[in-house]
């Protein structure tokens, strides 16, 4: 029987590696804050340095799903939330659609940059959210022994998110 490939030390290596570079963008956003006045410039290099904090936290729960204990995530479990999600995935569409409006009426290139930002995040939020969705659809579960089995075949950036069309 086949090992999946995540399990190999060379795809932990890869990220590692990833955590590295995570660790020196996080850096160097914080050398950029610290040497700019520019409220723009500042708050970007803010949102980078947090994504990339966030990455880290994300390649960790991978290579902790690896080698400590695998990530298990059943349908019940979603279920019990499973109106707060949708309630959720509403008020993300909702905020998705108001974004959009303000973006298509504003004229200052600062402030259609400013409302990007919020339609991208908003849009990934969603896009979660509807994951999340598909996960408890599918009544599979997330441990490695789901992949393996052929039980998830697709990657998440795959999984059709129903709002990242409109922008």
């Amino acid at each position: 029987m086949k090992k999946p490939i995540d399990t190999s030390v060379e795809f932990q290596e890869t990220i590692k590696k990833m955590q590295a570079l995570e660790k020196d963008t996080i850096k160097n956003a914080e050398k950029i804050i610290n040497k700019t006045d520019n409220a723009l410039v500042k708050m970007t290099m803010e949102m980078v340095r947090h994504d990339s904090e966030k990455h880290k936290l994300i390649q960790q729960m991978i290579l902790d799903s690896i080698l400590k204990e695998p990530i298990h995530l059943s349908p019940d479990e979603l279920n019990d939330i499973s109106d707060i999600l949708n309630k959720h995935a509403d008020i993300e569409s909702e905020s998705i659609a108001l974004v959009e409006q303000a973006y298509k009426s504003a004229e200052l290139f600062t402030t259609r940059y400013l409302l990007s930002l919020l339609i991208a995040d908003e849009v990934k939020h969603h896009g979660l959210i509807n994951q999340l969705n598909e996960l408890k659809r599918a009544s599979i579960p997330t441990s490695v022994s789901a992949r393996y089995h052929g039980q998830i075949t697709r990657p998440p950036s795959e999984i059709k998110r129903a709002m990242s069309k409109n922008i």
